[in-house]
Protein backbone atom coordinates (compact mmCIF):
# COMPACT_ATOMS: atom_id res chain seq x y z
CA UNK A 1 0.00 0.00 0.00
CA UNK A 2 2.82 2.42 0.84
CA UNK A 3 4.47 1.86 -2.55
CA UNK A 4 1.25 2.63 -4.44
CA UNK A 5 0.73 5.91 -2.49
CA UNK A 6 4.33 7.03 -3.18
CA UNK A 7 3.90 6.38 -6.94
CA UNK A 8 0.68 8.42 -6.91
CA UNK A 9 2.44 11.28 -5.11
CA UNK A 10 5.32 11.15 -7.60
CA UNK A 11 2.83 11.42 -10.46
CA UNK A 12 0.75 14.20 -8.90
CA UNK A 13 3.72 16.34 -7.78
CA UNK A 14 4.90 17.23 -11.33
CA UNK A 15 1.33 18.07 -12.35
CA UNK A 16 0.91 20.41 -9.38
CA UNK A 17 4.28 21.98 -10.15
CA UNK A 18 3.32 22.61 -13.79
CA UNK A 19 -0.03 24.08 -12.78
CA UNK A 20 1.68 26.43 -10.33
CA UNK A 21 4.10 27.60 -13.01
CA UNK A 22 1.30 28.15 -15.53
CA UNK A 23 -1.10 29.98 -13.24
CA UNK A 24 1.15 32.03 -11.01
CA UNK A 25 1.93 35.46 -12.36
CA UNK A 26 5.52 35.84 -11.21
CA UNK A 27 7.36 38.99 -12.23
CA UNK A 28 11.09 38.69 -12.24
CA UNK A 29 14.05 40.58 -13.55
CA UNK A 30 16.62 39.07 -15.83
CA UNK A 31 19.83 38.07 -14.13
CA UNK A 32 22.83 38.77 -16.31
CA UNK A 33 26.55 39.46 -16.28
CA UNK A 34 26.98 43.08 -15.35
CA UNK A 35 28.72 45.34 -17.84
CA UNK A 36 30.95 48.06 -16.47
CA UNK A 37 30.94 51.57 -17.89
CA UNK A 38 34.22 50.70 -19.61
CA UNK A 39 32.75 47.56 -21.24
CA UNK A 40 29.60 49.41 -22.35
CA UNK A 41 31.70 52.22 -23.83
CA UNK A 42 34.05 49.88 -25.71
CA UNK A 43 31.13 47.93 -27.23
CA UNK A 44 29.28 51.11 -28.29
CA UNK A 45 29.61 52.93 -31.58
CA UNK A 46 28.16 55.99 -29.94
CA UNK A 47 27.06 57.27 -26.55
CA UNK A 48 24.53 60.10 -26.43
CA UNK A 49 22.38 62.13 -24.10
CA UNK A 50 18.96 63.02 -25.39
CA UNK A 51 15.25 63.22 -24.80
CA UNK A 52 12.73 60.63 -25.92
CA UNK A 53 10.22 62.49 -28.10
CA UNK A 54 7.98 59.62 -29.15
CA UNK A 55 7.65 55.84 -28.83
CA UNK A 56 5.68 53.68 -31.27
CA UNK A 57 5.20 49.90 -31.08
CA UNK A 58 4.88 47.72 -34.19
CA UNK A 59 4.84 44.13 -35.36
CA UNK A 60 8.06 42.91 -36.99
CA UNK A 61 7.88 42.50 -40.79
CA UNK A 62 7.44 38.72 -40.34
CA UNK A 63 4.63 39.29 -37.81
CA UNK A 64 6.24 37.29 -34.99
CA UNK A 65 7.58 39.94 -32.60
CA UNK A 66 6.43 43.24 -31.17
CA UNK A 67 9.12 45.90 -31.03
CA UNK A 68 9.22 49.59 -30.20
CA UNK A 69 10.85 52.46 -32.05
CA UNK A 70 11.75 55.52 -29.99
CA UNK A 71 12.51 58.88 -31.58
CA UNK A 72 15.31 60.50 -29.57
CA UNK A 73 16.47 64.10 -29.92
CA UNK A 74 20.23 64.12 -29.28
CA UNK A 75 21.44 66.94 -27.00
CA UNK A 76 25.02 65.79 -26.46
CA UNK A 77 27.32 63.30 -28.19
CA UNK A 78 29.79 61.75 -25.76
CA UNK A 79 31.25 59.18 -28.19
CA UNK A 80 30.90 58.73 -31.94
CA UNK A 81 28.80 60.69 -34.41
CA UNK A 82 25.06 61.15 -34.43
CA UNK A 83 22.38 63.12 -36.17
CA UNK A 84 20.21 65.50 -34.19
CA UNK A 85 17.38 62.94 -34.33
CA UNK A 86 17.89 59.18 -34.06
CA UNK A 87 15.63 56.13 -33.82
CA UNK A 88 16.33 53.53 -31.14
CA UNK A 89 14.67 50.14 -31.50
CA UNK A 90 14.15 47.40 -28.90
CA UNK A 91 11.95 44.35 -28.39
CA UNK A 92 8.74 44.80 -26.45
CA UNK A 93 5.73 47.08 -26.45
CA UNK A 94 2.01 46.98 -27.08
CA UNK A 95 0.11 46.79 -30.36
CA UNK A 96 -3.62 46.99 -29.84
CA UNK A 97 -4.50 44.68 -26.98
CA UNK A 98 -1.40 42.51 -27.36
CA UNK A 99 1.77 43.28 -25.44
CA UNK A 100 5.28 41.90 -25.16
CA UNK A 101 7.46 42.56 -22.11
CA UNK A 102 11.12 41.62 -22.32
CA UNK A 103 12.55 41.00 -18.85
CA UNK A 104 16.02 42.39 -19.47
CA UNK A 105 15.00 45.45 -21.50
CA UNK A 106 14.03 48.77 -19.95
CA UNK A 107 11.56 50.56 -22.25
CA UNK A 108 12.13 54.15 -23.28
CA UNK A 109 9.37 56.52 -22.19
CA UNK A 110 8.21 59.67 -23.92
CA UNK A 111 9.63 62.76 -22.23
CA UNK A 112 12.44 61.09 -20.30
CA UNK A 113 16.03 62.32 -20.51
CA UNK A 114 18.41 59.45 -21.18
CA UNK A 115 22.05 58.54 -21.63
CA UNK A 116 22.31 55.66 -24.12
CA UNK A 117 25.10 53.30 -25.21
CA UNK A 118 24.29 52.45 -28.86
CA UNK A 119 25.32 50.49 -31.94
CA UNK A 120 23.82 50.56 -35.42
CA UNK A 121 21.44 47.78 -36.31
CA UNK A 122 18.90 46.62 -38.86
CA UNK A 123 15.29 47.44 -38.10
CA UNK A 124 12.82 44.61 -37.59
CA UNK A 125 10.50 46.57 -39.89
CA UNK A 126 12.66 48.48 -42.39
CA UNK A 127 15.78 50.61 -42.54
CA UNK A 128 18.66 51.18 -40.14
CA UNK A 129 18.26 52.08 -36.50
CA UNK A 130 20.22 52.00 -33.24
CA UNK A 131 20.13 49.26 -30.61
CA UNK A 132 20.99 49.69 -26.95
CA UNK A 133 24.14 47.83 -25.84
CA UNK A 134 23.53 45.44 -22.94
CA UNK A 135 19.75 45.95 -23.13
CA UNK A 136 18.68 47.60 -19.83
CA UNK A 137 22.32 48.08 -18.80
CA UNK A 138 22.92 50.49 -21.70
CA UNK A 139 20.16 52.91 -20.68
CA UNK A 140 20.45 55.49 -17.95
CA UNK A 141 17.53 57.71 -17.03
CA UNK A 142 18.73 61.15 -15.97
CA UNK A 143 16.66 62.63 -13.17
CA UNK A 144 15.94 66.29 -12.43
CA UNK A 145 18.60 65.97 -9.71
CA UNK A 146 21.30 65.19 -12.32
CA UNK A 147 21.68 61.57 -11.19
CA UNK A 148 21.93 58.82 -13.85
CA UNK A 149 20.02 55.68 -12.86
CA UNK A 150 19.65 52.18 -14.32
CA UNK A 151 16.88 49.67 -13.65
CA UNK A 152 15.14 46.66 -15.15
CA UNK A 153 17.74 43.95 -14.53
CA UNK A 154 19.68 42.15 -11.83
CA UNK A 155 23.32 41.17 -12.02
CA UNK A 156 25.13 38.11 -10.73
CA UNK A 157 26.15 38.57 -7.09
CA UNK A 158 29.60 39.84 -6.36
CA UNK A 159 30.12 41.91 -9.50
CA UNK A 160 31.76 45.25 -8.86
CA UNK A 161 32.20 48.30 -11.06
CA UNK A 162 28.60 48.67 -12.21
CA UNK A 163 27.78 52.36 -12.09
CA UNK A 164 24.28 53.20 -10.91
CA UNK A 165 22.85 56.23 -9.17
CA UNK A 166 25.84 58.25 -10.28
CA UNK A 167 26.04 61.99 -11.01
CA UNK A 168 25.70 62.38 -14.79
CA UNK A 169 28.83 64.53 -15.12
CA UNK A 170 30.89 61.87 -13.31
CA UNK A 171 29.51 59.18 -15.62
CA UNK A 172 30.31 61.27 -18.72
CA UNK A 173 33.84 61.80 -17.43
CA UNK A 174 34.31 58.02 -16.95
CA UNK A 175 33.05 57.35 -20.49
CA UNK A 176 35.41 59.92 -22.03
CA UNK A 177 38.42 58.39 -20.20
CA UNK A 178 37.89 54.93 -21.72
CA UNK A 179 40.67 54.07 -24.16
CA UNK A 180 39.44 52.62 -27.43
Amino acid sequence: MAIRQNKTLLFISPIIFLLLICFLNIQSLAIMKGLSTEELTKESEMVVIGEVKDVQSHWSSDGTTIFSSAAVVVYEIIKGRANHDIVVEYEGGEVGEIGLKVSDAEPLKKGEKVLLFLKTGKSKKDGNIYNIIGKAQGKYTIGEDGIARKRGFSIVNGQEGIDNNIPTEKLIDKIRKVKQ
